[in-house]
């Protein structure tokens, strides 16, 4: 009866991860497969079809892994989230290695931080649809990796790894515009981190690898009058100072739910104390934090804008933090009971308050009825205003229905032909209802539970409207 005991007593902490990790991968594989597509996946799958060097909302890296996720697997679920889900293994074995180097004298520091990462939601349930945050997480992720080891070194060595961290900056830049934050950081790393680093060969070297990463990015948006530079960068213009209170208590809301709460805590208590130890995360993290901080006074900041953060944050909380018992404990319950209800629906939640099946739910059977509604008014046209929700119905492909739609967006993506048509089954969302008298809807249902309607009307003579065909 003992020998089980003695077994597991000889395991090490590697051991222990390395099992979970594997019990974790085994369930993001599965939850990728049997979870459909959400509408901003679409969109980016829809990039996939016509690939280019960026597009209006973000550049190229999400469509490119799609892409390659697609050409394996097939226009499925998991197909379009496969290099995604990859992606986030070499994450995790990056910042595995990236702690040890900065924190050599750290005991587990390494394990801590994994440790850490899975157990929130951002990375457990978040980093599983594929959207932008995924590959720039995991090149951000290869960037820490790659400065740990250019600071640890001398020489030709360090001069490699500088390279390197410029090519994982440049990659993430190339995922999303917010990368461009913690290279203003590194930066001022270089110039002011009190190491004198800025006479050193090795970060111009990065500086250059990492321009040359971004050249497609800088390109495209050169040839488009830099439409999605200005598109994000835009949003720093705008000024509602009265709400900064509610879009502040917002941001720190969805912060805490995203990283748990006390993963949350541990993290940013951890960021405050590297300021005596590797103060690089601060340096890397201070641009972000002060452009969030002074957005909320003119707009709300998303949840996912902040995982620019994150990597130096699980790095700091993994370093600096206390024990983590409880935080794994409690991020730990909160995945399983995520999982749980993406799987299952076991909590009976009204629709406005279950993002899943909001976001995720009876896309395929809204399609077909569609498709049924437009044959019996013997239409072969749907039309809609919404850029998302054109493009997850195109990746339905709805029998015989062409999907058309209208927004400034798809002017960007080329290769989408512009047709005009004569009649069209106009579909608009009428988000939980009701139906007005009279109305003509289709609801979406997630296992028979009606979660939103969708109003349908007969349109003729549009002009403009660029097709997508499935």
């Amino acid at each position: 009866m003992l020998k089980p005991v003695r077994f597991f007593r000889r395991w090490k902490p590697l051991h222990i991860l390395f099992c979970c990790a594997a019990l974790g991968f085994m369930v993001r594989l599965f939850l990728a497969a049997e979870v459909p597509l959400i509408p901003d996946e679409a969109y980016y799958w829809l990039w996939s079809r016509h690939m280019q060097a960026g597009y209006l909302d973000h550049p190229f890296m999400v469509a490119l892994w799609i892409r390659l996720g697609t050409l394996l697997w097939g226009d499925t679920p998991f197909g379009v989230r496969f290099c995604g889900l990859v992606g986030f293994v070499c994450a995790n074995i990056w910042l595995f290695l990236a702690a040890r180097r900065f924190f050599p004298s750290r005991d587990r520091v390494g394990v801590r931080a994994i440790l850490l990462l899975n157990v929130t939601l951002m990375a457990s349930v978040g980093l599983v649809p594929a959207t932008p945050d995924v590959p720039l997480f995991v090149f951000l992720c290869l960037m820490l990796w790659a400065l740990s080891g250019a600071l640890q070194s001398h020489g030709a060595a360090a001069c490699g790894w500088w390279v390197l961290c410029g090519i994982g900056l440049g990659l993430a830049a190339d995922s999303k515009y917010t990368a461009l934050l913690p290279g203003l950081g590194l930066l001022g790393f270089v110039l002011f981190g009190g190491r004198g680093a800025w006479r050193m060969a090795g970060p111009w070297l990065g500086g250059g690898a990492a321009a040359l990463m971004v050249l497609p990015t800088l390109v495209w948006n050169e040839r488009h009058g830099w439409a999605g530079l200005l598109k994000q960068g835009g949003r720093a213009s705008y000024w509602h100072p009265e709400r900064a209170g509610q879009f502040l208590g917002e941001l720190l809301a969805g912060q805490l739910a995203l990283l748990t709460p006390w993963v949350a805590v541990l993290c940013f208590m951890g960021l405050w104390r590297a300021r005596h130890g590797q103060h690089v995360l601060l340096w890397l993290s201070a641009p972000a934090l002060l452009l969030f901080l002074v957005n909320v006074t003119g707009e709300r900041v998303q949840p996912n804008w902040v995982w620019v953060l994150y990597p130096a944050l699980i790095l700091a909380g993994a370093a600096y933090a206390g024990r983590l018992r409880g935080a794994c404990m409690t991020g730990g319950i909160c995945t399983v009971l995520v999982y749980a209800q993406c799987l299952t629906g076991w909590l009976p939640l009204p629709p406005h308050m279950d993002p899943i099946a909001r976001l995720g739910a009876g896309w395929s059977d809204l399609a077909a009825a569609v498709a049924e509604e437009a044959e019996k008014a013997g239409i072969s046209c749907l039309a809609t205003d919404d850029y998302a929700l054109a493009s997850i119905l195109a990746f339905q492909k709805p029998q015989g229905l062409a999907v058309l739609g209208k927004d400034s967006r798809w002017g960007y993506v080329a290769g989408l032909p512009h047709e005009t048509v004569r009649t069209v089954l106009y579909l608009k969302d009428g988000r939980y209802g009701p139906v007005p008298a009279g109305g003509w809807a289709v609801w979406r249902k997630d296992r028979k539970r009606p979660v939103r309607v969708y109003l349908l009307e007969k349109r003729h003579d549009l002009s403009g409207w660029i097709v997508q065909r499935p």
